[in-house]
């Protein structure tokens, strides 16, 4: 079980302090939308659960925002510990995934043969069909890399930099290409974040945010 580094005090004051400056990024490109964000997640049994910690930016984007959408182009999950496979949540790659060949290749050669998709975990997803994960090797989740399966290109990109950063440098558009297959977030404005409890009340009102972005 990969329960995370055993960090000194400085090496653990540095995580924290990289972690709070990601979310305080991140707050300041991204808005609640509507009512309550933020999920509490007994992160114990979760550990337990999925055998490993999680990143420290990653457990923070899930106190202040949780599971939901952004501007309904990409969905963040959090790790639910069920046995429900139908419940939308944190999770290794399906079986029809790894087993497809077209879903293996990687944008840079060098990890051909390398990188495992065993070893990705799936914290989120896009309207375009793109899977957004942490390559989970290593001992300490808060040095997981970012990876990405392009729908467009159809190869995954690996981003080395964390969830929350990962969102930030999108959002802002500060990496070379667009790392999703939609770029109609980068550069935007005011970008709004809606919890899934928000989304189902605002339904039950006939109400649908997205529906005519």
């Amino acid at each position: 079980m990969n329960k995370g580094c055993l960090c000194t005090s400085d090496e653990r004051s540095r995580k924290l302090h990289k972690a709070t400056d990601s979310m305080e990024g991140l707050s300041r490109v991204l808005v609640s939308y509507g009512g309550e964000t933020g999920d509490e997640v007994d992160w114990t049994a979760v550990e337990a659960a999925y055998g490993t910690a999680f990143p420290e930016d990653y457990t923070r984007f899930v106190q202040w925002f949780g599971n939901g959408t952004i501007e309904g182009a990409i969905g963040v999950m959090i790790p639910v510990v069920t046995d429900d496979r139908t419940t939308r949540r944190v999770s290794r790659l399906p079986e029809r995934a790894l087993a497809d060949s077209a879903f293996r290749r990687w944008s840079d050669p060098d990890l051909e043969g390398k990188a495992s998709l065993d070893e990705i975990l799936v914290w989120g997803e896009t309207d375009s069909a793109d899977s957004l994960g942490w390559i989970t090797t290593g001992a300490d989740p808060d040095e997981w890399p970012v990876a990405v399966y392009h729908r467009g290109d159809a190869a995954w990109v690996v981003h080395h930099c964390g969830m929350a950063e990962f969102l930030v440098k999108l959002i802002r558009g500060e990496f070379p290409e667009c790392p999703i297959s939609d770029a109609s977030l980068v550069g935007a404005q005011g970008l709004r974040f809606l919890h899934d409890r928000e989304e189902e009340r605002l339904a039950g009102l006939g109400v649908y945010p997205w529906a005519g972005d």
